[in-house]
């Protein structure tokens, strides 16, 4: 079963960067170029250096992000901006966010998590992953030993057990706090009571994990793990990890829809014949349904009673509804890449999300105005996937599509960092 230890954890020196709001970052898959530049000139020391720098045209083996990354590590280690913890702790994590006019407080615990392969079942994965951004990702792991943003596990928690260990802190005197432009402040206490330690682990290692956020960087740390002397580098078994009970109120998880650009007239028309093969088209009146709460409502009663999805075209707004004899036990998800988008593309499971004719907003209005505008050709509309559906889909061995979800919003990097070597 799962096995976490406490760690001595990298965190950023209060006494010399008072605003930590101005070096944390969101982690490396949700930068774009724009917001890449502004994390840089926040300040000198925003870990957006180590967690993704900047590459220029004269990179080359010797000099380039990685590198760069690694001596800013190396940098800030010996002159005090980054500081090792003096014991070895577990860190519990709160996250204030606000999302549609709503208040959340998601909670969690920090830790060093074990690495072991899928098979062994104590980490579960939920979604299938590409091969670009885990080369990315070993090769920043391979010059920094560091994970400098943590991975996001669930774990069932069925005592709800994170209740009683933020009772076991002085909650009104978090030891650091961070606010973000967006909006969001994340809290840390540390955990550092032997006692409590090992009651947390013990309890833990009766549960299963489930990556929710962090499959690429998990196994790309096992990969990494796995080409290594294990006895000489016992640092590298592990994983930087924050761990959120599926019971916690503050667990928020999104749609990601599929937006479709530039198809040619012919796999536009391949398109609707696919869908008409598969799919009974429930029309709408016209697609500013799409902004009412009643298509939401449909949405969802279609999605929950017979796996379907919305379809949006310039003309006209659909509900799909799978034919019998073609759902299986498949999520709403699934279906749609497996009944639809592959045969469209000719793809094969590994690369479908690759394809540069399709984006995946979280947004409704983003996907309903670009169909609208004719900036893209079709959308389909997901509803959220419950957590339970995932962790049930997962304990069974069966994973989904890339970006079948999206838990909101994304954890912070450069909170807490984990040293193979110094922890």
């Amino acid at each position: 079963m799962p096995e976490i230890r406490p760690f001595k954890g990298i965190r950023y020196n209060q006494s010399l960067l008072e605003d930590l709001g101005t070096v944390i970052t969101p982690p490396y898959d949700v930068i774009g170029p724009e917001e890449q530049d502004t994390l840089h000139n926040k300040s000198p020391y925003n870990i957006i250096r180590l967690e993704y720098g900047k590459s220029y045209p004269a990179d080359n083996q010797a000099e380039n992000r990685y590198t760069r990354a690694a001596s800013f590590l190396n940098q800030w280690l010996k002159d005090g901006i980054l500081t090792p913890e003096k014991k070895k702790c577990y860190y519990l994590y709160e996250q204030s966010f606000s999302y549609s006019g709503s208040n959340f407080k998601r909670r969690g615990v920090i830790a060093a998590l074990k690495l072991t392969p899928y098979d062994d079942r104590d980490i579960l994965p939920h979604e299938q992953t590409m091969a670009g951004p885990k080369a990315d990702r070993m090769d920043l792991l391979k010059h920094l030993r560091t994970n400098t943003s943590p991975i996001f596990t669930l774990f069932p928690d069925p005592d709800q057990i994170l209740n009683h260990l933020f009772s076991t802190v002085d909650y009104a005197d978090p030891f650091v706090i961070a606010d973000q432009d967006s909006g969001q402040t994340h809290y840390l206490w540390p955990l550092a009571d032997p006692e409590i330690q090992e009651f947390f682990t013990s309890y833990l290692a009766s549960q299963q994990l489930l990556i929710a956020d962090g499959h690429h960087r998990y196994e790309t740390a096992l990969n990494y793990y796995q080409n290594r002397d294990q006895v000489n580098f016992p640092g590298t078994g592990f994983i930087l990890t924050i761990m959120v009970s599926m019971k916690d109120p503050g667990l928020l998880v999104l749609p990601t829809h599929r937006l479709l650009r530039g198809l040619t007239p012919q796999q536009i028309e391949s398109m609707h014949n696919i869908i008409a093969q598969v799919f009974d088209l429930v029309e709408q009146d016209n697609s500013n349904l799409l902004k009412s709460v009643d298509f939401l409502k449909d949405l969802a009663k279609i999605s929950r009673e017979h796996n379907g999805f919305g379809f949006i075209t310039p003309r006209k707004t659909f509900l799909l509804i799978p034919r019998s004899g073609t759902m299986g036990d498949n999520l709403p998800v699934t279906l749609l890449h497996d009944r639809i988008l592959k045969p469209l593309f000719a793809a094969r499971e590994s690369s479908i999300v690759d394809k540069d004719k399709i984006s995946y907003p979280h947004d409704l209005n983003i996907a309903l105005e670009a169909v609208l505008s004719g900036s893209a050709d079709a959308a389909f509309i997901l509803d959220p996937i419950a957590v339970d559906k995932v962790f049930d889909r997962a304990s069974q061995g069966k994973v989904m599509p890339q970006k079948s979800t999206f838990f909101y919003p994304k954890l912070p990097g450069g909170l807490v960092l984990y040293h193979m070597d110094l922890s």
